[in-house]
């Protein structure tokens, strides 16, 4: 009998603990940059929290506990980054970024504003706020809703997010992404690196400036805080990094390493087309892909005509994330899919080569299942992601710009027949895996933990509230420089004066 009643007892408590109440919004137009938060999103769900998702993409699936607000983008995204296909001048970041960042921060306005969004904030209670690092004036509404709030880093650890929690990234130790800098930290780099500083604190005071705009026509001064003040009151950044595929450097409580938080530690099941086509590749296979946001379809001719007659001549078959279905000319050993599983591909046994455009997401399942690369770097971060791996030794790199049959069937008969690429990928494989705990149980407990401790403000950093004065001590600095001037100037008139009496007192003599 009382085991009876033990027993039901404890389901009666485990019935009356309700999880979380948990908003997470992502309104990028990147499908990679939702793809991490989402991941994060649909753990929090199948952990028992109550997860409401908006973003711009169905999740698929059904999930329990996991509710879905699609705000569709408009085509404006797919036109700009097809002119990165056409333009592969060095300039063509700049001069895209301006349509880039109003397509984002329209992307973000819209969602926000989206009827079903406005009626849960206004009607609903929630306990965090889990948001991306792009537009990030959607955290006034952590403000609203009175909550502490969580931001999603797809990247490296950028000056967008630093300066959100006071991380310090030291130019001498720190390589910055933007100029591609090494860890080889020699004066030229280092030089580089001020450089890439320079371009990046462009970059972020632009999008800000930018975000700013929209935060206050959304958020009202006279009932809501600065932006730069909702910023500063992040209280947990995750980034979708680790030390052992990057260089080690400092973190600050608040900002946690999660890189491959995306990654499933099971593989789900391959459509069986898919799987037919990988199990009955005795000679291997190739997967190509060139991410979410770049289409094929807008490849140049030239250069989809090397793609196609260097996959032509190879014995491995070869499965391409392609728009559509077919391709002109495709050769029988190429499979054309318009949607693909990249990281339940990567698992199979058979994939002997990625190629890839040198995403962070990308590269972390590859270095994770120990496939090594081809790269082709287009934009962004990419070239300095790809370098690190070829400086790794398990990648060979040819520029998006410079692709040709010859270097193209060079570069992949490389990693194919030279076997130390595949072999050092899978040393890093189990330094990357080698982890106290995954990157989802790390990035669960501290979402967790900032809920149960109202924000966790004992994690948060002071530099937050300092200026770039104070927080380089300039103003010290320039103070003790006025003692020390002015303790000279006194000790040179007060000898001087001694000087003189001394030199009267001998002329009387």
């Amino acid at each position: 009998m009382r085991l009876t009643v033990t027993l039901l007892v404890l389901i009666a408590l485990a019935l009356s603990v309700q999880g979380y109440r948990i908003l997470s919004i992502n309104a990028s137009p990147s499908r990679s940059h939702v793809i991490v938060q989402e991941a994060l999103a649909k753990e929090l769900a199948r952990r028992g929290h109550q997860v409401t998702m908006v973003s711009p993409y169905p999740a698929g699936k059904p999930l329990e506990n996991y509710r879905q607000i699609v705000v569709p983008l408009d085509s404006y995204w797919k036109a700009t980054m097809a002119k990165f296909m056409e333009d592969q001048s060095k300039l063509a970041l700049f001069k895209n970024m301006p349509k880039m960042n109003q397509i984002m921060q329209d992307a973000a306005n819209n969602t926000i504003n989206h009827p079903e969004v406005q009626r849960i904030i206004r009607e609903e209670s929630f306990d965090l706020l889990i948001t991306g690092m792009m537009s990030d004036f959607v955290l006034g509404v952590a403000f609203q809703l009175g909550v502490p709030s969580v931001v999603v880093c797809p990247n490296a650890a950028l000056e967008m997010v630093n300066s959100m929690v006071g991380n310090p990234a030291p130019l001498a130790t720190v390589p910055n992404p933007m100029v591609g800098a090494t860890n080889a930290m020699t004066f030229t780099n280092r030089l580089k690196n001020l450089l890439g500083k320079a371009i990046e604190g462009g970059f972020a005071w632009y999008m800000k400036t930018s975000s700013e705009q929209y935060y206050n026509s959304n958020f009202p001064r006279d009932q809501f805080p600065s932006y730069d003040e909702v910023r500063r009151n992040v209280s947990l950044v995750l980034i979708n990094q680790y030390f052992t595929k990057t260089v080690a450097r400092p973190y600050v409580q608040a900002m946690v390493e999660v890189g491959g938080l995306q990654i499933k530690p099971v593989p789900d099941p391959l459509p069986s087309d898919l799987q037919e086509w990988l199990d009955g590749a005795t000679d291997g296979v190739i997967f190509f892909s060139m991410g979410t946001n770049l289409q094929s379809s807008t490849i140049p001719a030239e250069k989809l005509q090397a793609l196609v007659a260097t996959f032509g001549k190879l014995k491995q078959r070869v499965i391409w994330k392609w728009d559509s279905e077919d391709i002109p000319n495709k050769p029988a050993n190429i499979l054309l899919k318009s949607w693909l599983p990249q990281d339940d591909i990567l698992a199979h046994k058979n994939v002997r080569l990625f190629i890839t455009h040198g995403g962070l997401g990308g590269i972390a399942e590859a270095q994770y299942h120990g496939v090594p690369l081809v790269g082709m770097p287009m934009f962004g971060d990419q070239p300095f992601n790809l370098e690190r791996v070829r400086e790794e030794g398990w990648a060979v790199v040819v520029p998006f710009a410079d692709l040709t049959e010859q270097a193209l069937t060079d570069a992949v008969n490389e990693v194919l027949h030279n076997p130390s690429y595949s072999q050092k990928v899978k040393e890093l494989s189990k330094l990357y895996r080698d982890r106290p705990l995954s990157a989802m149980d790390t990035a669960v407990f501290w979402t967790e933990y900032v809920i149960r401790h109202k924000g966790a403000r004992h994690m948060r950093y002071s530099a937050v509230d300092l200026n770039f004065v104070q927080l380089n001590m300039l103003d010290v600095w320039a103070f003790l420089g006025v003692v020390v001037l002015v303790g000279v100037k006194a000790t040179l008139w007060t000898c001087s004066k001694c000087c003189g009496k001394r030199s009267a007192k001998y002329k009387m003599n």
